[in-house]
């Protein structure tokens, strides 16, 4: 009997297994938000060394042209993120570029872009739909490629474009990117929105990635270069240079739908584009921002986008990430650092502003 009793085989007893696959739930519950954590932590630090490369590029840009890469060639359409390519390793991207008057869409969809055409413009089309590291976070959701629409009317089109998640600071004051009401030739200020409010020139701006005047706005009017480092009188590690920004995911599957104007959409892009080239430059948020609009700023609730609403203008413009907190940015001495997206508003406007003297005003650490 001992002997047959010997022989029996243990095993668990059903409320033993299920203690078991408890603890091992709990465990897997405790140790899912560290993983979670350092996969962040590592993909944060992924995209401060992105902002990094860029600040580098950009003093490296300075240092040939004598000044900072432009926000862009107004009425041309390439984006400062063209200039600096070939401190990027990305000369022969650049190389394949021709900046001046040609187009960055087509009229028409165009499914054979390729940076190797005879076509300018399909090489134009084809850079915008590469996908360059440099500019894009791993935390992001708006991964792309967009069926992106132009505001034009009627619309040009990119059909596989590339989002870009780093954005110029263009300025610390003026929460839009209101745009001339008039078109070519505008003589004044730009004015926009039913009540006309009087808003500033991009190249009139006081933000450290800005444009030339109107009349010398254009690559073939004088280069690629904008503000000087000796115009950023604030102090380099106390004013921002560039920042991150989301995408609007859900706004941009509406608008590639459409297919019509995009007036208001919270779209940024690389490289160059249809809008910049309208007018003396229209749609500047597509490739800059301003820290006069809080971090992670609200999506406005009325879901019908619109350039005459405050709200959707001020959206437009913002910066933000998917990082918990807030969102990074490299100021003008090339340091990179998060800032919460609890920052006191009166501060984070005097960080975007390049010369209004705000010495009480430091980079918060």
């Amino acid at each position: 009997m001992r002997n047959h009793r010997a022989n029996i085989r243990s095993a668990f007893t059903l409320i033993e297994l299920l203690v078991v696959i408890a603890i091992i739930g709990v465990l897997v519950g405790l140790l899912l938000p560290a993983v979670q954590s350092a996969r962040e932590a590592s993909r944060r630090m992924t995209c401060s060394n992105k902002l990094k490369q860029i600040g580098l590029a950009s003093h490296n840009f300075e240092l040939v042209h004598k000044g900072l890469p432009m926000l862009g060639e107004a009425q041309e359409g390439g984006h400062w993120s063209a200039f600096i390519l070939p401190y990027l390793e990305q000369s022969a991207t650049f190389e394949r570029l021709s900046f001046g008057s040609v187009n960055w869409a087509a009229s028409v969809a165009r499914e054979d872009a390729e940076l190797g055409s005879a076509s300018p413009e399909l090489r134009q089309i084809a850079a915008c739909q590469m996908v360059i590291e440099a500019y894009k976070c791993p935390s992001s959701v708006m991964q792309g490629p967009v069926f992106d629409a132009s505001c034009y009317s009627p619309p040009w089109f990119v059909s596989r474009r590339e989002p870009a998640n780093y954005l110029g600071v263009v300025t610390g004051i003026q929460p839009n990117d209101w745009k001339p009401q008039f078109g070519w030739g505008r003589p004044n200020r730009a004015t926009w929105g039913p009540d006309r409010t009087p808003t500033l020139h991009h190249s009139e701006l006081d933000g450290m990635i800005i444009t030339r005047p109107p009349e010398k706005a254009r690559i073939s009017q004088g280069g690629m270069d904008g503000a000087k480092f000796r115009d950023v009188t604030d102090g380099l590690a106390n004013t921002l240079m560039f920042g991150e920004v989301e995408p609007d995911f859900i706004h941009s599957i509406e608008s590639s739908r459409q297919e019509n104007q995009n007036t208001g959409r919270k779209d940024h892009w690389a490289i160059g584009g249809d809008d910049f080239d309208n007018w003396e430059g229209t749609d500047w948020s597509e490739q800059g921002g301003s820290t006069a609009v809080a971090i992670n700023y609200k999506r406005p609730d009325d879901v019908r986008f619109s350039d005459a609403s405050p709200e959707w203008a001020a959206y437009e413009v913002s910066f933000g990430s998917n990082h918990p907190g807030g969102a990074q940015f490299c100021a003008g001495d090339g340091s990179v650092r998060l800032i919460s997206d609890s920052i006191d508003a009166k501060l984070f406007s005097a960080l975007g502003t390049r010369n209004g003297s705000e010495t009480d005003s430091p980079m918060p650490e």
